[in-house]
């Protein structure tokens, strides 16, 4: 169910379809994820009405200053998202 990844600091967060429905149109823009710069990844979703679920969403923490920061809105989505930062207990 991860996503293969050349990334190894990163979280992941399972979304509801309808949290991926508002999230899957900023993909590679900067979000913060516990007090850290990241990149969400959403395109392995598309297109959306073909995915079946679950959505996992990706954030990466390599690179993400020279991407531009997502709408107020979309931070807010992910600031409700529980994630699991990758190597760390569940």
């Amino acid at each position: 169910m991860s996503r293969p990844s050349t990334f190894n600091h990163q979280a992941v967060a399972i979304c509801s379809r309808e949290q991926a429905e508002q999230l899957a149109n900023y993909d590679h823009q900067r979000v913060n994820v516990l007090g850290e710069a990241g990149v969400l990844l959403t395109s392995e979703w598309m297109p959306l009405e073909k995915h079946a679920g679950p959505f996992l969403l990706t954030v990466v923490f390599h690179y993400a200053q020279s991407h531009p920061p997502a709408p107020a809105e979309i931070q807010a989505i992910v600031d409700r998202l529980k994630f699991q930062v990758r190597g760390q207990p569940r």
